[in-house]
């Protein structure tokens, strides 16, 4: 009977409840044990799977000790325990008061609950205070063993560290980071959010301090960025960078990036200026500054709004503040104001209206010749659909103008086009026949427009425009000998005026033109209506396809001799050079295009395309070679290679990612880039080299080498470009910025 009393007291615990009176607001606590027992003054002394629990908090020890007299836990060994948020604390040697929201005790390990550890000498805790003496904190789970020591891949150490468990603070004195426990920077105080934050608060972020030595000189260059949680949907990141020493006057650099969310759509700002506030004998403050606008609302159920805005005040001031950014590339800057409608009278209609002007953006470029456009008027009537015939129209209109024309461009132009277009399907012969038609009636308005003959020309003009087209389509099987293969012959006639495109037109809109399978069987292949195709031509092709390849071969003869679009794109005969593709695609994807010249008997041009998922990562491969003759002489030969490549993470969280393009004419690579990234669950690094060319001979490559630290629940901290010779006279900079814990491998 013994015996099984015994069991029974080493398998169940037991069970005491007290209720006490609640003088300090303390709720019930439960305490269990394998044993309890009083001593001579009355504490509660439990032992041996030890607990004690407050409605969802726990202590667990072998060993408490409470004090009913003081309304003290004691714990003179080690225990665990959990606060009402999940957090897990670890420590010896201390005491908590009976509502457990005090405590103090040494060698405390905590965990919070999203991984993130802090570890100490000391701690005490004062509600939804923890102050940690001689603390570690540290998101990393992964361990890097140095020697005989093992550390995680970042911490940050500080003689104090207070964790706000209320506003989701970490606040640190004597701060110092250490990366693979190699002290990197020291800040005597440092304010980051709680790795518990779920909210954005407004307060300085890290600050930047960068060191330039050039020659015998050294410049300084200091950033205080300030973050502002203007509402639950508006943010503001204020950087201002001071440089100074160098033996030159300060200046000042200031940035602010807005963002805003809004009711179907966002608003966002980034604005950068330049100033000398501090320069001698400077009567002008402000000196250069560009503005970056991005804006899309929905103003209601039918209408959206969009702005996408790029302005500076001087040709290359974005190139050097921002020399990363891909608008630093571009030819000319763009400021588009655009509100689009639909479902406006029928379900599929459509309006466009566009505002814009560009702002040139290299040095050798003529601002007199980009155009300003106010407005530009797109409606699309939607299709309407009648006993099989389908027809819609198109309404356009622009005004164009620009401070001095050319050849190609009028100084001022208006357009005004109705473009109605009909078709009708129907089969017949086990084939798909359609008819179809485009109607254009365009009236223009050209000042001083460039002639060939050095002549300046001011009209106006109307045209009307009429082009036909049928075709037919018979797709087949030949079942006996492949059944899984279809092909699909066709052919199309089109008839269209063979009055040439006058040269007193400025061409606004048909710029972009190709002679392609894509584009080869529509009425006006004209990428506009500025242009109109004069063709009269008959097109013939083969197309064979199964569920995983596709092929096609593609012609066209012209009856017209002064076809424009065929002239222009390069067809000397007739007859059209040969269009062909061959498309395979599998779990690998493989394409091969050409365009080839019957009556020369040449290549034109090749273009293969490979996508390939191997055992190492995602491989791109693209070849291109293209040429044209005149006289029997090559005129025009350009043989290119794109190529990429990202690998599978290797080596757990690293990934290595290269792509490139290399002229095997001049044997150069014309641009490429070189990149590494590592992103572990607490801590990542970018590491990006990329050369870019730049189409003006006056603007030499750019080499651009960047570096990135990433750290959880603090920033990331990029360099700006590192590759930037001394001649160049660059300051190098370290910037900060917030990073998403999304980036993070989970634990």
């Amino acid at each position: 009977m013994n015996n099984i009393i015994n069991l029974l007291k080493k398998f169940f615990f037991i069970l005491i409840i007290l209720i006490i009176p609640n003088y300090n607001s303390a709720k019930e606590i439960l305490i269990y044990a394998d044993s309890i027992s009083y001593d001579e003054d009355e504490n509660i002394i439990a032992r041996g799977n030890a607990k004690i629990v407050q409605m969802n908090k726990l202590i667990y020890s072998d060993l408490i000790i409470y004090n009913q007299k003081d309304d003290i836990i004691m714990l003179p060994s080690k225990f665990n325990f959990k606060d009402g948020d999940n957090n897990f604390f670890q420590g010896e040697n201390g005491f908590f008061k009976k509502n457990l929201n005090f405590a103090e005790f040494e060698n405390p390990k905590i965990r919070l609950n999203d991984g993130s550890r802090i570890i100490g000498k000391k701690i005490k805790r004062d509600g939804d205070v923890d102050i940690i003496t001689k603390g570690v904190y540290s998101p990393c789970v992964s361990r890097i063993k140095i020697a005989n020591f093992i550390c995680p891949t970042w911490q940050l150490e500080g003689e104090k560290i207070l964790h706000d468990n209320k506003n989701l603070f970490l606040y640190q004195k004597h701060s110092k980071m250490r990366i693979i426990n190699t002290p990197v920077f020291y800040i005597p105080y440092i304010v980051t959010p709680s790795p518990l934050r779920k909210e954005r608060k407004s307060g300085f972020l890290s600050p930047t301090i960068s060191l330039n030595f050039f020659d015998t000189k050294t410049s300084q260059s200091t950033s205080f960025p300030y973050y502002f949680n203007i509402s639950l949907d508006k943010e503001l990141l204020f950087t201002p960078i001071i440089n100074y020493g160098g033996g030159v006057d300060a200046s000042q650099r200031f940035i602010f990036d807005y963002n805003q969310i809004l009711s179907g759509g966002n608003l966002k700002y980034n604005l950068t200026f330049d100033s000398n506030l501090e320069k001698q004998n400077n009567n002008e403050w402000f000196t250069d500054a560009s503005l970056i606008t991005k804006y899309n609302k929905n103003i209601n159920k039918n209408y959206k709004i969009s702005v996408d805005s790029a302005l500076q005040t001087s040709k290359n001031y974005i190139q050097i503040t921002k020399p990363n950014d891909d608008l630093s590339y571009s030819t000319s800057l763009k400021t588009n104001f655009k509100i689009e409608g639909y479902n406006l009278q029928k379900i599929d209609d459509y309006l466009d209206v566009e505002l814009k002007f560009y702002q040139t953006n290299q040095e050798n470029e003529d601002n007199k010749t980009t155009p300003t456009v106010f407005p530009k008027l797109k409606y699309h009537t939607g299709y309407f659909n009648k006993n099989g015939n389908i027809s819609n129209s198109i309404i356009e209109f622009y005004n164009i103008f620009r401070e001095k024309g050319n050849l190609t461009h009028a100084k001022n132009q208006q357009k005004i086009s109705h473009k109605y277009k009909i078709e009708k399907k129907f089969i017949n012969y086990n084939s798909k026949i359609l008819l179809n038609a485009e109607i254009y009636n365009q009236g223009f308005k050209t000042e001083k427009k460039l002639t060939e003959g050095h002549n300046f020309i001011t009209g106006s003009y109307y045209r009307l425009f009429p082009i036909f087209g049928i075709s037919s389509e018979t797709p087949f099987r030949i079942k006996k000998f492949y059944p899984k293969l279809t092909l699909n012959p066709k052919i199309n006639l089109v008839l269209a005026p063979g009055i040439s495109n006058s040269n007193k037109l400025s061409n606004e809109d048909s710029t972009i033109n190709d002679f392609s399978i894509e584009n080869i069987y529509r009425l006006n292949r004209y990428s506009g209506s500025d242009k109109l195709d004069n063709s009269k031509r008959i097109t013939y092709s083969i197309n064979a396809y199964t569920d995983y390849f596709k092929s096609s071969l593609s012609q066209s003869y012209e009856f017209t001799n002064n076809s424009n679009f065929h002239k222009e794109q390069g067809n000397d005969d007739n007859l059209s050079d040969l269009l062909g593709s061959i498309e395979y695609l599998n779990d690998n994807e493989l394409s091969y295009d050409f365009r080839y010249d019957l009556n020369d008997q040449y290549l034109k041009k090749q273009n293969i395309d490979i996508k390939s998922k191997t055992k190492l990562g995602e491989l791109g491969f693209s070849y291109l070679d293209q040429n044209s003759k005149i006289n029997e002489i090559i005129s025009n030969d350009t043989e290119t290679i794109n190529y990429s490549f990202l690998s599978k993470k290797f080596l757990k969280f690293s990934k290595v990612q290269i792509k490139g393009l290399y002229d095997l004419k001049k044997e150069i690579n014309k641009e490429y880039s070189i990149g590494y990234s590592y992103f572990d669950e607490c801590f990542g690094i970018n590491l990006d080299f990329n050369r870019k060319s730049y189409e003006e001979d006056s603007l030499k490559p750019q080499d651009i080498l960047t570096l990135m630290f990433s750290f959880k629940n603090i920033g990331s901290y990029k360099s700006t470009n590192l590759a930037v010779s001394e001649n160049d006279k660059q300051d190098i900079e370290w910037q900060s910025f917030s990073i998403e814990n999304d980036k993070f491998e989970a634990n």
